[in-house]
């Protein structure tokens, strides 16, 4: 699985975009702002994309989603527990000072061990509640696509409405500090790390 991070917006957030060597389809994941650069990047590497997976509902990873399903017309995936956050978008947007471009549709709701395949990749969805409470990892080929559950040295803000302290913590023990060491964590902000470092390393896993 060859991969692409595109760090966007006022919060540096990262999409990504996944694509299978042999026959070029991928997905894209989170494509939340600066949705010419996303769409300028994606024609460059020459991607078929299938789909938009939405790792959770933050204003960050959604700001500009609607803008991109216009401008693509590809379907969107997202865990069902995150709707209210779309719902809320415009205004959460304005308490940033930000605007959003429209309360995006989701087409397809992902649950817990449903399988995302583009060419001969194929990724587990693993539901990972913390941060938010329908926060989803996409998992295998040894990577863990896991949005803001956990980063490098540090994890998922759990100070804001429907997050959990107990519960992310329970959640990267369980879901994520089970793959093995060798495993590259593509997170929701700042740099890929991998499963072995954080789990040395990271400070609020010790």
């Amino acid at each position: 699985m060859k991969w692409e991070k595109i760090p966007v917006g006022p919060f540096a957030m990262n999409c990504y975009i996944l694509s299978c060597e042999k026959t070029g389809e991928g997905i894209v994941v989170d494509p939340g702002d600066e949705v010419e650069l996303i769409l300028s990047v994606i024609r460059e590497i020459g991607v078929n994309l299938l789909q938009i997976i939405i790792t959770h509902g933050h204003v960050d990873h959604v700001l500009q989603l609607k803008r991109f399903q216009d401008l693509t017309g590809l379907p969107t995936a997202m865990h069902p527990l995150d709707r209210e956050y779309l719902n809320q978008l415009p205004q959460t947007a304005a308490l940033f000072g930000l605007e959003a471009a429209g309360i995006p549709e989701i087409d397809i709701e992902l649950e817990e061990g449903q399988t995302i395949q583009f060419g001969d990749v194929r990724l587990e969805v693993v539901h990972t509640p913390g941060h938010t409470p329908g926060s989803i990892s996409l998992i295998g080929e040894g990577h863990a696509v896991v949005g803001d559950v956990l980063f490098n040295g540090s994890i998922g803000r759990t100070d804001l409405p429907g997050a959990s302290y107990p519960q992310l913590i329970s959640t990267i023990k369980s879901k994520l500090l089970v793959l093995d060491d060798h495993v590259k964590v593509l997170p929701g902000h700042g740099e890929v790390t991998t499963i072995g470092f954080e789990r040395l390393n990271n400070p609020f896993l010790r």
